[in-house]
């Protein structure tokens, strides 16, 4: 399926979400590590010259073009990202060009467009790519330290509440990040969308400045609902493993008895490797299976591609992406006007 990437909505939505995306370790958050997003995409527009590094061999093959994103200093990047590429051409046995963007939707318009055909993408960037062009494959996603590949959203109220299902929201107040993070704000609205909750049915939204904020205006009696993120795994008296829950719960904000779970979102995954789609079977196959032992074999080239989970990477396919891909559209819009943009929200 082939689809245009002249849709600057699209893009610029994406672009939005990103921006405040880090603020408290947010599972949407841009890449770090290799540099972060910021500009605009206009299709058509002309680009800065790229950078690349790659002694060239005498081989058959075309190379393979290894993208990255780096904001300032690409000299810096392509340092970093050297041992990674040095183990790319060892096991393809042939040429890899490292080329850098200043930011993640350049990157992004580099794959669709055929001139990159490897790269590390959030989440969000891999729905929006593959939204764009139907020409992206994940390879591999890779684990948290704790074991985890990826998070829920979630929304929570108090334990005792009369709230019992999603439907019973209606006309009910639910604190929710005024951020444009994808899992806390996007997917919850479109949740709502889907089951009803809308006009006068909708339930009456508390902006606030992210999901600890949002945790934190229920606790307060503010709202009798709340979206958090939450990997929902682990010990559950310490609010699970990473997320609003165990933070706040570490902090001893919050006692897990006092907290039930209204409805949590299937797994979301940690963005993917991503090759192009018309690489060549054979290349695919020995990138997938040099990655899935890569933390092992060679850390240091582990740590140039993923900086941020030090689990090791999994594989993946795209049907575990799909539920970002509603995420990529614009959401229904809240009536209430937004609040200051800081908190917490999630990793993609």
């Amino acid at each position: 399926m082939r689809r245009t990437f002249a849709s600057v909505a699209l893009v610029a939505l994406f672009a939005a979400s990103a921006v405040t995306a880090r603020a408290e370790g947010r599972p949407d958050a841009p890449l770090t590590g290799l540099g972060a997003p910021s500009g605009t995409l206009t299709p058509g527009a002309s680009l800065p010259p790229p950078v690349t590094r790659g002694r060239p061999r005498q081989r058959t093959e075309k190379p393979l073009r290894l993208g990255l994103v780096t904001p300032v200093r690409p000299e810096i990047a392509l340092d970093r990202i050297e041992p990674f590429r040095r183990r790319l051409a060892d096991t393809l046995a042939g040429e890899v060009k490292a080329v850098t963007f200043a930011d993640e939707r350049l990157l992004i318009e580099a794959l669709a467009t055929g001139r990159v055909d490897y790269a590390r993408l959030t989440a969000t960037g891999y729905a929006t790519a593959w939204t764009l062009c139907g020409c992206v494959e994940p390879l591999v996603a890779p684990r948290a330290a704790d074991g985890t590949a990826g998070f829920r959203a979630a929304i929570v109220t108090r334990t005792g509440s009369p709230l019992a299902k999603l439907a019973d929201l209606a006309g009910h107040t639910l604190a929710i990040s005024s951020e444009p993070g994808l899992a806390t704000r996007r997917l919850p609205l479109l949740l709502l969308t889907r089951e009803g909750l809308t006009g006068e049915r909708a339930p009456k939204l508390v902006e606030v400045g992210g999901p600890s904020e949002a945790l934190r205006a229920m606790l307060a009696g503010r709202a009798e609902a709340a979206v958090v993120w939450s990997t929902l795994e682990g010990d559950p008296t310490e609010g699970w493993g990473r997320g609003t829950l165990h933070d706040l719960a570490a902090r001893g904000e919050v006692s897990m008895p006092d907290i039930r779970v209204l409805w949590s979102s299937q797994v979301l995954p940690h963005g993917p490797q991503v090759v192009r789609s018309s690489l060549d079977e054979g290349r695919k196959r020995r990138l997938r299976d040099m990655l899935m032992d890569l933390d092992e074999v060679d850390p240091d080239a582990y740590e140039a591609i993923e900086p941020v989970h030090a689990g090791g990477f999994l594989r993946i396919g795209h049907p575990a992406y799909v539920p970002w891909l509603p995420l990529v559209a614009p959401p229904p819009q809240p009536q209430n006007a937004p609040g200051t943009t800081t908190g917490s929200t999630p990793p993609g």
